[in-house]
């Protein structure tokens, strides 16, 4: 009769099969075996007080059953009673050294102690029982992701769930995996699937409210996160999403109010305390966030994410050197976390030691980052290896660029531009530039067409009286066309003693020089309006506490000359320095290296038509102003001394001196160059003939 029941109990006829137990314990109260299996059902229906109960009495009757120590150890575990579990699981294992599912036990209790190491090699010792022990594959992923090893978590995870596709917990940690990796919608798609066996199973639950979280949609989470707290199911987790949904909001107070709750809760939650210290940093509270999230890592070093949530903190607030000391104490934890070695390997080129972080990023050339395989892509440039830079960036898997940055994407098609042009590919090269430049969504500054009547005009207006009370000295306007390497004149200009420049001028209350061209400034000015245009200029500056005598240098990315009367006579004395190379090494450079706040062509022709006409205006505010012009590269030659020379004295300097961000100038991104060399665009003179016809039209 018993195998009868236990037949329907397996087939889920689970009122018959209490039926019949219940009958068989009124006959025999102290049948081990019976009780054994009416405490396994009970549990199953959620009585777990009950079911636990009938387990125990088993277990006192039958000590020396395996299968009851190994039930006992499952339900003292979904009770929370690690210890329990733990000695009724290693009883089990004791009694039965072949029973796989204790030993896949002990590696539960294990790593919610936070003990990996213990919990893999329980792990490993069930699988080798049985390869497709599901439970100890399952534990591997999570030990995987407890490593911070996703891509090996994901593997393992994925392999699970296809051999219990209707085991509603390990589907969860299958999406769990997913959703670690970023892939929102699988991770949804299979906690539906769990969810569809069991509806109201509280990690199923709690994690789709996450996903709902991470793509933006808080009004389908709240009501998740709200069910389970009213339930007393998940609460730190979903305090823990009620916070991030605050957190999004730019609700940091309340955010930071939700973390507590769930760390009071759950003090060994980790995304909790990291992104707790994330809001207190976007608070303005970055020193405390850093000390707490440090003291959070101290008392959980198991955590290779509060590592990095701390050395990430440190790295946003500039604290390079605390942040590569946190990247190097975890490497000590996990030495074959590929994650670790690739964040460090980014945040030593963040802090400028180019050769470690060379080295590093080779440590980490198995990692999918986009970011690695670029830095490994540079130091293949650097070392004279363009065909391996090629190689690498083009192993990059595109998808992975969908919820990066997109300067990303822009860099690493400039990299490739630079690769093949290293190789002598000049179509594949300018075809990586113009890729680059097509990612750019900025604009460019709009220039209107000059003619001699628009000239004379101007000239009449630059004639009138100007300003006849100033109370600072005139600026000096540095203008450039892209590529011309006025950058690099600008940082020259800011090493000499006592100078200011304003670098790139995009401001949130623009003046009237950098503000879109406004038609009231070619009409008549009295001496009133042009001393309101004089204290608009100077107001900034004075923000900026720049004192009345200092020379002040200002950097316009691109001069409208319909501005240069109101110039001239707003601020009498200004002055004009215009760098320049040959337009077509110009437009090749603009192509290859990028402009000023990303201001970018859609195509060559166009930018070379652009380019045409703000040389145009630059050649008018010549005229109307007086005008010093420089050469980038001369100034910037190693034996430039000589022309140094020559523009520090026509600007009133006896000599430019020759200081640490000019220095910085000649060179870019870890050592890559910033321009190509003069006559360079020679070779793409093919390639780029409509372009460069325009230029000269």
């Amino acid at each position: 009769m018993l195998e009868d029941l236990i037949q329907l109990h397996r087939a889920g006829h689970l009122d018959e099969a209490e039926d019949g137990y219940r009958q068989l314990l009124a006959q025999s109260p102290d049948d081990a075996e019976v009780l054994h299996l009416l405490g396994i059902l009970r549990a199953q229906r959620g009585d777990v007080a009950e079911g636990l109960q009938r387990v125990e009495r088993a277990a006192e009757l039958a000590p020396d059953n395996a299968a009851c120590q190994h039930t006992l150890g499952e339900m003292y575990l979904a009770e929370g009673k690690l210890d329990d579990a733990a000695q009724a699981y290693e009883a089990a294992r004791q009694l039965n050294p072949n029973l796989a599912s204790a030993y896949g036990g002990l590696g539960q209790v294990a790593l919610l102690r936070g003990d990996i190491d213990a919990a893999e090699s329980h792990f490993k010792v069930a699988l080798r029982a049985d390869e497709n022990d599901v439970q100890a594959i399952t534990g591997l992923g999570n030990v995987a992701r407890a490593r911070g090893d996703s891509a090996r978590a994901l593997q393992l995870l994925t392999q699970a769930a296809e051999l219990a596709p209707d085991d509603a917990l390990i589907q969860a940690s299958y999406a769990q995996a997913m959703l670690d990796e970023g892939m929102l919608d699988f991770a949804a798609k299979a906690l539906d699937n769990a969810l569809a066996v069991k509806p109201d199973f509280p990690p199923a639950q709690v994690l789709r409210a996450e996903v709902y979280v991470r793509k933006g949609e808080h009004a389908a989470a709240l009501p998740l996160f709200e069910s389970l707290l009213a339930r007393g199911e998940q609460t730190a987790r979903a305090r823990t999403g009620l916070g991030d949904i605050a957190r999004a909001a730019g609700r940091h107070d309340e955010a930071i109010a939700q973390y507590d709750e769930a760390l009071r809760g759950q003090p060994d939650l980790h995304h909790a305390a990291i992104r707790r210290a994330d809001s207190l940093a976007r608070s303005g509270r970055a020193a405390q966030a850093i000390d707490d999230l440090r003291g959070y890592v101290a008392r959980h070093p198991e955590s290779v994410k509060a590592h990095i949530g701390l050395a990430q903190l440190l790295l946003q607030t500039g604290r390079f050197d605390e942040a590569i000391a946190v990247w190097t104490a975890a490497e000590s934890h996990w030495p074959n976390d590929l994650n670790l070695k690739a964040q460090h390997a980014l945040t030593l080129d963040r802090a400028g030691r180019t050769d470690a972080a060379l080295a590093k990023a080779e440590q980490a050339a198995g990692s999918p980052r986009p970011a690695v395989a670029m830095l490994r892509a540079r130091g293949a440039l650097l070392a004279g290896d363009p065909a391996a830079a090629v190689q690498r960036l083009q192993r990059i898997d595109d998808a992975r660029f969908e919820d990066a940055p997109p300067r990303l994407a822009r860099r690493r098609q400039r990299l490739l531009g630079l690769a093949y042009d290293g190789l002598e590919q000049w179509p594949a090269a300018a075809a990586a530039f113009v890729r680059a430049q097509q990612m750019s969504t900025a604009r460019l500054p709009e220039l209107a067409s000059l003619d001699a009547a628009t000239e004379a005009g101007l000239r009449q207006l630059a004639g009138e009286p100007a300003l006849a009370e100033t109370r600072a000295g005139a600026p000096i306007l540095l203008c450039g066309l892209p590529g011309s390497g006025v950058a690099q004149v600008a940082a020259l200009l800011a090493d000499q003693p006592g100078w200011f420049v304003r670098r790139e001028r995009f401001e949130a209350a623009p003046d009237f020089i950098s503000a879109p061209f406004d038609a009231r400034l070619v009409a008549p000015f009295d001496q009133a309006a042009l001393a309101v245009l004089a204290r608009r200029y100077r107001r900034p500056l004075e923000r900026a506490q720049v004192a009345d005598t200092t020379q002040v240098v200002d950097w316009l990315p691109a001069l409208d000359a319909r501005v240069v009367p109101a110039i001239k006579r707003a601020l009498p004395g200004t002055r004009l320095l215009i760098v320049a190379r040959e337009p077509q090494d110009m437009l090749l450079n603009w192509l290859a290296f990028g402009w000023s706040e990303g201001f970018a062509m859609a195509e060559p022709l166009d930018g070379a038509r652009w380019m045409r006409l703000a040389a145009a205006h630059l050649e008018l505010a010549a005229r109307l102003l007086p005008t010093h012009r420089a050469d980038a590269d001369a100034l910037l030659a190693k034996g430039g001394s000589a022309a140094r020379r020559q523009l520090g004295e026509d600007l009133g300097l006896g000599g430019l001196a020759w200081g640490p961000l000019a220095r910085g100038a000649r060179k870019g991104r870890g050592g890559l160059p910033v321009s190509f060399v003069a006559g360079h665009a020679a070779h793409y003179r093919e390639v780029l003939a409509e372009a460069f016809a325009a230029l000269d039209a």
